[in-house]
């Protein structure tokens, strides 16, 4: 599936407008990567999304010129610990739900979300911070 969309172009077109919302400012596309991928893994797997993201990265730090590293880490920073978020964005917070459920106690999307906004906020933003200072 890789593969089709980055033949498709698809790579390529998300890369093109990463670079140019940032103004090739390489802070800002760190930025947009890291909270975008916060979002999209509270909704969507993580691994997917990883896996497309990673040549969208590649192609980023292509046209920039610069090593992808700063950007992989972001990515894969973003996109685990975004998981965290909601109810359904990792495996694990399905399972835990389910157990609890199972053991009858139910756990609405607010009170799970009560507990791991603060708590995925903070770690997002301390991962954020600190690959920044290391690899930038």
């Amino acid at each position: 599936m890789i593969a089709g969309i980055t033949e498709a172009g698809v790579v390529d077109a998300i890369a093109d407008v990463f670079v140019k919302l940032s103004g090739d400012n390489l802070f800002v596309i760190y930025t947009l990567i890291v909270w975008a991928s916060v979002l999209f893994s509270a909704f969507i797997d993580n691994i997917p999304y990883t896996a497309t993201m990673l040549p969208v990265a590649a192609g980023i730090a292509e046209i920039l010129g610069i090593d992808p590293t700063i950007l992989y880490f972001g990515l894969l920073s973003g996109a685990t610990l975004g998981g965290n978020l909601t109810p359904i964005g990792a495996s694990a917070n399905i399972t835990g739900l389910g157990i609890l459920r199972k053991e009858g106690y139910e756990v609405s999307s607010k009170q799970f979300m009560k507990i791991s906004v603060p708590f995925t906020l903070a770690a997002v933003i301390t991962g954020y911070i600190l690959i920044w200072f290391i690899w930038a």
